[in-house]
């Protein structure tokens, strides 16, 4: 189950605790999309390839990608762009937590309107 957080709160989280959050979060995120995909989890999905130059880049846009995945796979028209994730939203104040972070809650909110959908046709 993909679960939903506030995208700013994240952020402050990340910067109160002098970024031991992000690694939490990066790990929680690449656990429930690893689930929800079916997809199993490799080395770049792990708390610690976000410590590894130049890799943690390389994990943030697969991470993207499998995001794009995730959403594909439940019909959502939204997309995450693997460039901005990595590039734009890390260089600017370190935001791709709350740029993941927000597509992360459009696919919790279909994935319960897929669920309740099919508890009304059941």
């Amino acid at each position: 189950m993909i679960r939903k957080q506030g995208a700013w709160g994240l952020w402050w989280l990340c910067v109160i605790t002098f970024g031991i959050y992000y690694l939490v979060w990066y790990d929680r995120i690449n656990d429930e999309l690893a689930a929800f995909t079916g997809i199993e989890r490799l080395a770049w999905t792990r708390w610690w390839s976000q410590l590894i130059p130049f890799y943690n880049l390389v994990g943030l846009h697969r991470t993207a990608k499998r995001l794009n995945d995730a959403h594909a796979r439940v019909g959502s028209p939204t997309r995450v762009s693997p460039f901005v994730t990595w590039f734009w939203a890390t260089g600017w104040f370190a935001s791709q937590t709350r740029y993941l972070q927000r597509r992360i809650n459009i696919l919790a909110d279909v994935q319960v309107s897929h669920q309740a959908g099919a508890n009304v046709h059941a």
